[in-house]
């Protein structure tokens, strides 16, 4: 048998092949630049530092129901002496989906980050705990990165417990 990973490989590089295709429409680097800078904007960097203060960095849903889709901000304030900017938040899994501030946070100004979590078929019927987080990457900050984190126990709906229970016979 030939290497697997090796055959992986040439698969995943065909298909970044094709999914990227041939684009033969021209952009010059300063529409890239001034569109990238539009759409991101940065804060000054050769300053002082922004520093980020949450009000809360755990969360707890408690008990929920597998199929709701539940959300949490956790909420920020810039106690530092310069411009902040969340440059990405990570998803621990695919259940969960971040959003955050965009722009520049600027000294006393707040910003946040959503955590939206969806639990379809992600409980049981004695409640199963979910523990998820979402990483924070910051530029211009004192913290160059903070992981939030929440939890919720979740319970099937009995359609779910009786389609279970027909399984298990």
């Amino acid at each position: 048998m030939r290497h697997p990973f090796l055959i992986y490989f040439s698969l995943l590089a065909m298909g970044l092949m094709v999914a990227c295709g041939n684009n033969n429409s021209s952009v010059s680097p300063d529409k890239i630049e001034n569109q990238a800078s539009a759409e991101n904007p940065k804060p000054e960097n050769n300053g002082p530092k922004g520093t980020p203060l949450f009000t809360d960095t755990v969360y707890d849903f408690k008990k929920i129901t597998s199929g709701m889709q539940v959300q949490h901000r956790y909420k920020f304030k810039n106690v530092g002496k310069g411009d902040l900017l969340i440059r990405n938040c990570q998803a621990s899994c695919g259940c969960t989906t971040p959003g955050w501030t965009r722009n520049v946070v600027k000294p006393g100004e707040e910003g946040y980050v959503d955590a939206t979590f969806s639990s379809t078929g992600k409980g049981s019927k004695e409640g199963l705990e979910n523990v998820k987080s979402i990483t924070v990457d910051f530029e211009n900050s004192t913290v160059e990165t903070i992981v939030l984190k929440f939890k919720a126990t979740v319970f099937s709906t009995p359609e779910e417990q009786e389609e279970e229970e027909q399984n298990n016979h």
